[in-house]
């Protein structure tokens, strides 16, 4: 008998063992969200799920799980106007927006005097001065994100589903 014919029932027991192990299986590398473009912000409102502001930071904690409604949201529209609450206040503002993502304030947004309004929580304050620096809007997945030119400053929301309503 050929030594090859040897070879055989060893290299075929060997392909399976090695086939079953997950030495050869393949795996698709991790692709990022699309970016969607900078207008899609628009057709959604968004909840505060994180922010910098230099030293500043607010991570999504316990504390933040009140209702949708008392926690920092963003909603803009196609006329210019970002509305919201910072988590006390609702606020009012004016933006430009290029469909690059870069973000101008015609009218900062600033807290809206419409009722009796309450005393600012330093998150309030800090929102609102964040919310302020930004000059790029961008909409990866699920996430829109609002930040500086130096990214020194940055705010990441959440997009609001049916249910959290």
């Amino acid at each position: 008998m050929p030594r090859s014919h040897l070879r055989l029932p060893l290299v075929v027991p060997t392909v399976f063992a090695l086939f079953f192990s997950g030495c050869m299986s393949f795996h698709e590398p991790y692709q990022q969200p699309p970016r969607q473009s900078a207008w899609s912000a628009c057709e959604h409102d968004w909840i505060l799920s994180d922010l910098q502001d230099g030293e500043d930071t607010y991570e999504y904690t316990l504390m933040w799980k009140k209702f949708w409604r008392e926690r920092p949201f963003f909603t803009c529209d196609r006329f210019g106007y970002v509305r919201g609450n910072g988590g006390i206040n609702p606020y009012l503002g004016r933006f430009s927006l290029e469909n690059s993502g870069e973000l101008s304030w015609p009218r900062t947004p600033e807290i809206s005097r419409v009722g009796s309004s309450r005393p600012s929580d330093e998150l309030e304050a800090n929102y609102l001065r964040a919310l302020r620096k930004a000059r790029y809007l961008e909409v990866v997945g699920n996430k829109l994100i609002l930040s500086s030119n130096d990214r020194g400053t940055r705010l990441e929301f959440d997009r609001v589903d049916e249910i959290m309503r």
